[in-house]
């Protein structure tokens, strides 16, 4: 593929990024690209960063340096083509609540400059497309939270943007309706719409997304694909276990070494271990010395979660050895 065919691929580039607030880094030269039509998960720990990288990349938020740039145009020297362009989901709704589901699509294809009647059209579209229509005529505000989070979605399409940002999208919702909206997001990307998508649920982020960043301090830690991210926990692997009797979390890593995280879930303790070998002799060895038995013991292959928390605890002992 020639260079400039390459070019046209990416949707949104980031390159050396920095951004701070006072003495306070926010973003320390973070790079990344999102290739256009598929989903991009933005992840990180409360603090990273995350925010601040998406308000500049919606032009609300200035940059200290480097080149942030969506379809091909900077942010900050094309605003209006930028933000003509993309749609943003918050975490908060800002349609309005004593508007009727169809009048607040047709208010917001009236701020994008779109004709009443195509505003009309595009409306209708959506609120069929989004399984609203029963609702098209109630007021927003009386909306139950997983139709609420449609429209807003539905609102963020009106003016059918290359780029959606989701912040955040089913934070509060049912089983049920977060589903139903991870649904949609895998319709909206098919059809061609390029999702830049921030989330605390790392379940939802592996089911989603097509490539991911990991943001830590301001730093990019990791990038690549899902099946990448999770090949970041190395030989680790993740062991359930089910003892005989209790256990002390902190007794047991303390006598198995090769344990690297301990966690207790419904009965099962869930050992991520560097070495499998290794770490099953050091179990049996300690149920020996304190009278227990294995009762059940299993593996698993690393999640994106499991991914995660490694390379924030890599993170976090890096930090400690430089401060030592």
């Amino acid at each position: 593929m020639r260079q400039d065919e390459q070019e046209a691929q990416i949707a949104v580039r980031v390159g050396g990024l920095r951004k701070s607030y006072g003495a306070v880094v926010a973003l320390a030269g973070v790079s990344f690209d999102v290739r256009r039509g598929r989903v991009f998960a933005y992840l990180g720990p409360n603090g990273a960063g995350k925010t601040t990288t998406i308000n500049i990349l919606c032009g609300l938020l200035g940059r200290d340096g480097g080149e942030v740039s969506i379809l091909g145009r900077d942010v900050a020297h094309d605003p209006v083509f930028v933000k003509s362009r993309i749609g943003v989901v918050t975490e908060n709704s800002n349609l309005y609540p004593e508007l009727r589901c169809r009048r607040n699509l047709q208010y917001v294809g009236q701020l994008y400059g779109l004709p009443r009647a195509e505003g009309r059209s595009r409306a209708a579209e959506l609120i069929e497309g989004f399984g609203l229509a029963e609702k098209a005529d109630q007021p927003f505000g009386a909306l139950s939270r997983g139709m609420k989070r449609r429209l807003t979605v539905a609102a963020a399409l009106v003016h059918r943007p290359k780029v959606l940002f989701l912040d955040e999208p089913t934070t509060g919702l049912d089983v049920p309706s977060a589903k139903s909206l991870r649904g949609l997001i895998r319709r909206i990307v098919g059809g061609g719409t390029t999702v830049f998508l921030t989330t605390r649920n790392l379940f939802e982020a592996e089911e989603l997304a097509d490539d991911v960043a990991v943001l830590i301090g301001g730093r990019i830690v990791a990038r690549g694909s899902v099946a990448e991210i999770k090949g970041c926990v190395g030989r680790a692997r993740s062991v359930s276990v089910r003892f005989s009797g209790p256990v002390d979390a902190d007794i047991l890593k303390s006598a198995c070494p090769a344990i690297r995280s301990a966690k207790l879930q419904d009965g099962y303790w869930r050992l991520d271990v560097a070495d499998l070998h290794e770490a099953l002799g050091q179990v049996v060895a300690f149920c020996r010395r304190e009278g227990l038995r294995v009762d059940e013991v299993g593996t698993r292959e690393p999640t994106l979660e499991d991914a995660f928390v490694s390379l924030l605890t890599e993170n976090a002992q890096a930090n400690r050895r430089d401060e030592s």
